[in-house]
């Protein structure tokens, strides 16, 4: 992105190219909408500061994600230190926002959920386009260590989702459908 002279239109354009995407990173990590919701608009209020003092716009994807991550788990602090872990807090998440029809969304949000935190947050990252580096700098992790961890959170979140598949009745339907995406 080249260097605009008013900064909080520069945020505004990259709110509007990257504000989603971090919403969902956020929602991801946070599991509430609202924690979300405050984790972008702290986001984008120290974006709106780093653009203001002149900041590095290289490479502004990656920060955006790597100081959300930091958002994100200064949130998880606090809500650890303050407000007692039930499992009831995790029904809590919004209802999707897509149509479920062969049932592999929620099967993948059980799987999700039965991922460790740090496992959850290499994955959203990797599914954002991160780089190895981004990520690392984000998780605040060694990048030689990414790969190695972010292989292992992958053959986790494999284990899950069979997990996960194996809970679910099984549904003839499906058999009927060679290929369930041309329905």
């Amino acid at each position: 992105m080249a260097a605009q002279a008013d900064p909080v239109a520069a945020a505004q354009e990259l709110f509007e190219a990257h504000g989603a995407a971090v919403y969902r990173f956020a929602v991801v990590l946070l599991k509430h909408s609202q924690d979300a919701e405050d984790c972008v608009q702290e986001t984008f209020l120290k974006l709106l500061r780093h653009l203001a003092d002149g900041g590095d716009t290289s490479n502004i994807r990656g920060w955006l994600f790597t100081v959300a991550a930091h958002a994100a788990r200064d949130r998880q602090r606090g809500r650890m230190r303050w407000t007692p872990w039930l499992p009831a807090h995790d029904r809590r998440v919004p209802p999707p926002a897509l149509p479920d029809e062969d049932g592999r969304l929620k099967q993948a949000r059980t799987a999700l959920a039965m991922l460790e935190p740090r496992d959850r947050l290499l994955l959203a990252l990797r599914a954002q386009g991160l780089s190895y580096r981004e990520i690392a700098s984000a998780a605040t992790l060694k990048p030689e260590s990414v790969g190695r961890l972010l292989a292992r959170a992958v053959d986790r979140w494999s284990a899950a989702t069979k997990r996960a598949s194996a809970s679910t009745p099984y549904d003839p339907v499906l058999e009927r459908h060679p290929d369930p995406g041309r329905r």
